[in-house]
């Protein structure tokens, strides 16, 4: 464990080491925030609710999703892909720790420096531009957290399977761009799932993309009932421990060819 938080210090302290990048990713980030909520606002035209949901909710749902997209960036597949085609995965496999809870630790660790860099900032300027995004409730926040938690995990396996595509492709190229267009559209980061055709939300529902961000967001700001919360979170941990088994699966299978071969 100690090998784990030593590798997250590492991150935290590169993360910091780049200023500029950190600048310019807030300014954009700040003007994706307004430019969705002007969209909202606009789309509500003075309606007080729609789906059941409020404008404010919607302001608020817009608010933190762009928080969350900033704490929500995974480097796993990159680094995956980078070690099959540099040849270095072999060596990787043979150390002493276990290589994908150090990708794990890294993407941690960013996410940590993501939080005091990038949430922090926004969620200030978001604050000023549209009032403070407030949770329903306090035990609705603490809910959200632990909804958040499990969603990181689910975001963090699934790119991580996409990585190990790069075993059999050697590049992803389009099929890392593909998964991003996937996650924006189905996992409700830009459109609420409750706005969606009711067949095709009820398909939605059922897959694991949703629970990276329209189950956090809808506990957030109060959508769901508290035996919708129970059933969903329920399907949410379900979704993480049946990915982690397949990707425990995959990656045993990958490391024993690469080992048979020779890298």
């Amino acid at each position: 464990m100690k090998s784990y938080l030593f590798v997250s210090k590492i991150r935290i302290q590169t993360a910091l080491a780049y200023r500029f990048n950190v600048i310019s990713t807030i300014l954009i980030q700040c003007l994706i925030m307004y430019a969705m909520s002007c969209f909202w606002i606009a789309a509500y035209s003075g309606a007080e609710a729609v789906s059941g949901v409020s404008q404010r909710d919607m302001i608020t749902y817009t608010t933190i999703s762009v928080i969350m997209g900033n704490l929500l960036t995974m480097g796993v597949q990159n680094r995956i892909a980078g070690s099959v085609r540099s040849g270095s995965v072999a060596l990787d496999l043979l150390k002493p720790i276990n290589i994908y809870g150090i990708y794990l630790a890294e993407d941690m660790g960013d996410c940590a420096a993501a939080f005091f860099q990038k949430a922090i900032p926004l969620l200030l300027v978001g604050t000023v531009m549209f009032g403070f995004p407030a949770p329903r409730s306090p035990v609705r926040f603490l809910l959200f957290l632990f909804s958040f938690a499990i969603g990181y995990l689910i975001n963090w396996i699934l790119a991580a399977l996409l990585g190990m595509c790069a075993f059999k492709t050697l590049k992803l190229g389009p099929l890392a761009n593909a998964k991003g267009f996937i996650m924006k559209l189905l996992s409700g980061s830009i459109f609420p799932l409750w706005f969606f055709p009711n067949g095709f939300r009820t398909v939605l529902e059922f897959l694991p993309f949703m629970n990276i961000y329209q189950l956090p967001l809808g506990i957030y700001i109060g959508q769901y009932t508290a035996d919708e919360i129970l059933l969903r979170t329920g399907l949410q941990m379900f979704w993480c421990a049946a990915l982690w088994l397949l990707f425990h699966i995959l990656q045993k299978k990958a490391a024993a060819a690469v080992l048979i071969q020779g890298g």
